[in-house]
């Protein structure tokens, strides 16, 4: 797993035409991770932005298979890389920490309202409204679209 550590203040770059792109995911409105449910990016801008540290977790996968295979183990192995990070930076004393996963959660068969798994679930990282793309490119990482040969999955934990 590749970590970028950042600085949440100077190298976040927010959008809200990010978060608006959350309206075409077939799950939007059915994750309780997700938006509707999750808060504004406003909100996401003022509370990211207090944090001390950040580190994006990335990984580059190869197109291959089953698509829709792909996308959940891909998401579900930044997911679990996400939340071990962030339960040994807890037992490392940075009890102000969030997490954020690449894209919508996938621990659930069926999605519960409120998450039956608060402790394990996590928001993913472009229903803040940061511009995952933009951050990247700032750090010469270059995200291409449409997907043709590989992607990008992108988490995130901020801490103090």
């Amino acid at each position: 797993m590749n970590q970028l550590k950042i600085n949440p203040a100077e190298d976040l770059f927010f959008d809200y035409k990010v978060r608006e792109m959350c309206g075409s995911c077939k799950r939007y409105g059915k994750k309780a991770t997700c938006p509707p449910h999750v808060e504004s990016v406003d909100y996401y801008y003022k509370l990211l932005v207090q944090f001390s540290s950040g580190i994006l977790y990335y990984k580059n996968f190869i197109v291959g298979g089953d698509w829709k295979e792909q996308g959940k183990t891909s998401s579900l192995e930044i997911y679990n890389y996400v939340i071990a990070e962030r339960n040994r930076l807890l037992k490392n004393g940075h009890y102000f920490i969030i997490g954020f996963g690449a894209g919508s959660c996938k621990l659930c068969d069926k999605c519960t309202f409120p998450c039956k798994q608060p402790d394990q679930s996590l928001i993913p990282f472009e229903a803040t409204g940061v511009n995952v793309v933009k951050t990247l490119k700032k750090f010469n990482i270059e995200i291409e679209f449409p997907i043709q040969k590989h992607f990008y999955r992108i988490g995130a934990l901020f801490y103090d």
